[in-house]
This record gives C-alpha cells, sequence and structure tokens, in this order.
C-alpha cells in the first residue's frame, strides 16, 4: 500500500488510535527531518549551511562525527522502532524479554551496522561512515552479556529511556510498563524521572488536555519539584521574549537531560504548528535529534497525522512499514 493510502487510513481511525500513531510517526519523521544536521554547535556553521533555507531533510549530512543517507533515523528512533517492530510481532503484548532480545540483535549483532560503525570510531577519523551507537546502549549491551538485571545503563542521563519506552507507554498509558520498558537502556535516576514528565505530557497531547505541559507540571509539583522547576524557568524563558534558538543555548545543545528537556519544551510551548517546531529545533543546533524525538510525539499527537506534512514522510527510509506497524499495534489497543 502506498505511503498516502496508508497516511489516509490513519487519518480516519478513532481519534485516539489516531493521536497514537501519530505521537510515533511524528517523532521518527522530526528526527529523521533533523538528522543530518545533528551535532552543528556552532551558530555560524549552521548559517554557513542552510543559509535562508529550510534545514530539514538537508540533502548532505553535515553532523561532523557520522554519517547516514538522508532519510535515515537516529539511534534514539531506532531504539523506539525495536520496541515498536517487537509489539507488532507479539500481538500488541509487551514481553521485556523479547524487547530486550530485539536491542540485543539490532544494536549488538557483530553485523549490525551500529556495531560496524562503532568498531570504525577507533581509528578516531571522524565523520565515520554508518549510524552512532549511543553511550547508554553500549553500556546496555554490556550489562545484557554480563546478565544485569535490569540491563540498562546507570549513567545513561539521555533520552534514550524515553524512545525505547514510547511504544509500550501508548499501549495503556502505564507508568510501570514505561518504566520497565527504559529500564532496558537506562536506570538513571535524572533519565527515569524526566521519562515520568514526558510521557505524561506526551498523554496530556493526546487525551486533548488544554494546557498539556502545565497540566503535568501541576501533576508533579511535589513528587519531583526540580522538574516542576525546569518547566517554570522555560516559562520565564518564554515569557522574557527568549527564541528557541536562545532557549537551548541556554539550557543546553548537549544530548543529556536536563537542557534537552528544556530545549524541546522551547518548540513545544512556542511553535504554531509541526513544521515550524521540527525547524526552529534543528536550527538551534547542538544534538536537536535528543530533543526531536519528544518535540515530535507532543505535536504528532497535537496536529495529528494531517499536521505532518506527506512530502516529509514520505522521505523517511522503510516509512511503510514503520507505519503498518504503528497500525498493527495502535488500531486495536484504544
Amino acid at each position: 500500500m502506498s505511503v498516502s493510502k496508508l497516511v489516509c487510513g490513519v487519518a480516519g481511525m478513532p481519534e485516539e488510535a489516531k493521536k497514537k500513531i501519530s505521537c510515533i510517526l511524528g517523532a521518527v519523521v522530526a528526527d529523521a527531518a533533523s538528522l543530518p544536521l545533528e551535532w552543528i554547535y556552532k551558530d555560524e556553521t549552521m548559517t554557513g549551511i542552510v543559509g535562508d533555507k529550510n534545514p530539514e531533510f538537508w540533502p548532505e549530512s553535515h553532523c561532523p562525527f557520522y554519517t547516514v543517507p538522508t532519510g535515515s533515523v537516529s539511534c534514539y528512533t531506532d531504539e523506539m522502532l525495536t520496541t515498536l517492530d517487537t509489539l507488532a510481532k507479539n500481538d500488541a503484548q509487551l514481553d521485556i524479554s523479547k524487547v530486550s532480545a530485539a536491542v540485543q540483535v539490532k544494536f549488538g549483532s557483530p553485523d549490525s551496522p551500529y556495531q560496524v560503525a562503532l568498531a570504525k570510531r577507533a581509528e578516531k577519523k571522524y565523520p565515520v561512515p554508518g549510524p552512532w551507537i549511543n553511550g547508554g546502549v553500549i553500556k546496555s549491551l554490556a550489562n545484557m552479556t554480563a546478565g544485569t538485571l535490569p540491563p540498562g545503563s546507570d549513567t545513561c542521563e539521555d533520552n534514550d529511556g524515553l524512545a525505547v519506552c514510547l511504544p509500550a507507554y501508548l499501549l495503556q498509558f502505564c507508568p510501570v510498563q514505561a518504566a520497565t520498558t527504559a529500564n532496558i537502556l537506562t536506570t538513571n535516576n535524572t533519565a527515569v524521572t524526566h521519562m515520568k514528565v514526558q510521557t505524561q505530557i506526551i498523554n496530556n497531547f493526546i487525551k486533548g488536555v488544554d494546557d498539556p505541559v502545565g497540566a503535568a507540571k501541576d501533576q508533579f509539583v511535589t513528587d519531583l519539584p526540580e522538574i516542576v522547576k525546569e518547566i517554570t524557568d522555560v516559562n520565564a524563558a518564554i515569557a522574557s521574549g527568549n527564541s528557541v534558538k536562545d532557549i537551548v543555548s541556554t539550557f543546553g545543545k548537549a544530548c543529556g537531560l536536563p537542557g534537552s528537556f528544556q530545549g524541546a519544551l522551547a518548540s513545544i510551548l512556542t511553535a504554531p504548528d509541526f513544521v515550524s517546531a521540527v525547524r526552529m529545533n534543528i536550527l538551534a543546533g547542538g544534538d536537536c535529534n535528543a530533543r526531536a524525538n519528544f518535540i515530535g510525539a507532543c505535536l504528532g499527537a497535537k496536529f495529528g497525522v494531517e499536521g505532518i506534512p506527506m512530502e516529509w514522510i514520505e522521505k523517511v527510509t522503510d516509512v511503510e512499514k514503520i507505519i503498518e506497524n504503528t497500525v498493527k499495534v495502535f488500531a486495536s489497543s484504544s
């Protein structure tokens, strides 16, 4: 079936199923759109490349550390798609052992493109050809080999936990399922606590809550006051007239939390549509993909599949399979 027919089919589904599918698709598309310009930390470098053109799906990779064809997704999204594929093969039933095994195959097999590219990193000649395996995944694979349970890295403060758990969370909006799945890749407290807030914000977008971020802020004001303050600080920066680029620069362009969470909120809270959010996020620089998944998930759910440009969807590698898997998993999960 063509991509356009698949997307039209999603658009005609019951509202909650459509929003769940749009959430995943939004995360995937935002990530793929951002990847060619990932890890560009200097504003003048970004300006010199992009000029006055639109930055999404840039035809050549300018990431200084690795290079993959335009349309590819980052390690974050491949983690998400590994869980999604496992659910699609398992009748939308979450089996942590099967997800862990799939992660080992996807990222740890000797012939995995991730392992092939990792071996080339030993030469320290960048950018390396092939996908970049995240540090948290490297540590988690080692823990799996050693029999450590849960195998997640205790030092991974990045969004790998959110990425790998999102399809599992969307099944029933279950925080326990989300945490158990996230623990495949991270057991770090910073990552796990942020994931609780991030998944609740996504839930609020899917459920059509009036102020999804504000509602989550109110919900966690007692249990997670530090993260609530992070949201308050972003709100204050927006109120002061700071741009997305300013806010990302202030709170951190790097991969890790809380900076990537706060930088993502800048686009989520200010962008009028999906397209603007993705573009502003890319141009803010740094690890734009660390922010793109969360931005795309929230605004995919908010605006629906209709809000994601068809020409963008069609540029994602193997997108037909991705949409088919989302339909298998979420068409009857609502």
